[in-house]
């Protein structure tokens, strides 16, 4: 399989990338930026699809780049980090401080993604480690043409980022799709450990930016960052809304109230244009979106059965 690359604006591609796992098209993308002062990716899929990337690059003439950027080190955004970095030794890695350990010794992540995702976690590939030389120091992201915002939510050590009107949003703004309607499937990423109100500051900061061009992990640019962002935070809270009043009983509650916010959630009524093996990759993601949940609202829970005491 072969990367495709859409134009999406001046200056700005995103290089679709083919993962070996069904219901996984269109869904992974690395955004390659070749501005004026600067030349960088933003995320770059996971170890599987890494020789996809590298020849699209090619591909757009580009033999350089001046920064890797990774929103965070979930290895469907980091996992081709290592092989990059050798295909361009010179060039500094952008990561959260608190994944960086993690690049540089991956096997816990790869280890931990497995057992979690079973299958679609071993086709992503095994990650090569970086050096620690390559981690981007203070003085060189000090000249950088890109702001780093620590947007903690979807997991502890992601960054958004952004430059020139447009914010990389990584899974912060959760997961977006197009649809044959020409509606938006629009989905949170909020897998267990999730805090509500972590996510809710995130966004807030990110929103500080008054970002033009939304460009998600997963997938695309929207043009009304604002109105995106404003959405998926109103999104937020009507899943706490609509989830707090229901039960944890029994061990099939997970999948009821996957059912309940596809209902429910206007933001998820576009479920049914999703090609079949779509609807299933999906439901995975949902029902994992569900499980921080309901760990978010335990340790609600637990909290207030402490105050009483």
């Amino acid at each position: 399989m072969a990367a495709t690359v859409d134009h999406v604006a001046p200056h700005l591609y995103l290089i679709v990338l083919a993962p070996p796992i069904s219901g996984f098209q269109n869904f992974i993308g690395a955004w390659l930026m070749v501005g004026p002062d600067a030349v960088y990716l933003v995320d770059v899929g996971p170890a599987a699809t890494a020789t996809q990337l590298v020849e699209a690059i090619a591909a757009l003439g580009v033999d350089r780049l001046d920064y890797i950027c990774l929103t965070h080190i979930h290895i469907d955004h980091a996992g081709a980090v290592g092989h990059i970095a050798r295909q361009f030794p010179g060039t500094p890695v952008v990561c959260h401080p608190k994944g960086t350990p993690h690049l540089l010794d991956p096997e816990r992540l790869w280890q931990g993604t497995v057992k979690t995702l079973g299958e679609t976690g071993r086709a992503y590939g095994p990650m090569l480690p970086v050096d620690p030389s390559r981690i981007a120091t203070e003085e060189q992201l000090a000249s950088a043409p890109f702001q780093l915002l620590d947007t903690p939510g979807h997991s502890p050590h992601h960054y958004a980022i952004a430059a020139d009107g447009y914010l990389f949003a990584g899974e912060a703004g959760g997961v977006c799709l197009p649809l044959p309607s020409g509606g938006l499937y629009l989905r949170p990423a909020t897998p267990p450990r999730f805090f509500l109100e972590t996510s809710l500051s995130s966004i807030d900061r990110i929103m500080a930016t008054r970002p033009e061009g939304l460009c998600y992990g997963h997938f695309g640019m929207q043009p009304d960052g604002m109105n995106m962002l404003a959405r998926h935070r109103e999104q937020l809270l009507f899943w706490k809304k609509t989830l707090a009043v229901e039960g944890m009983d029994g061990d099939g509650y997970i999948n009821r109230w996957v059912d309940l916010l596809l209902a429910a959630d206007p933001l998820l009524h576009g479920f049914s244009q999703l090609s079949p093996d779509v609807q299933v990759r999906e439901r995975v993601f949902l029902s994992n979106s569900v499980k921080g949940f309901a760990g978010y609202l335990a340790s609600l829970e637990r909290n207030d059965n402490q105050t009483d005491e």
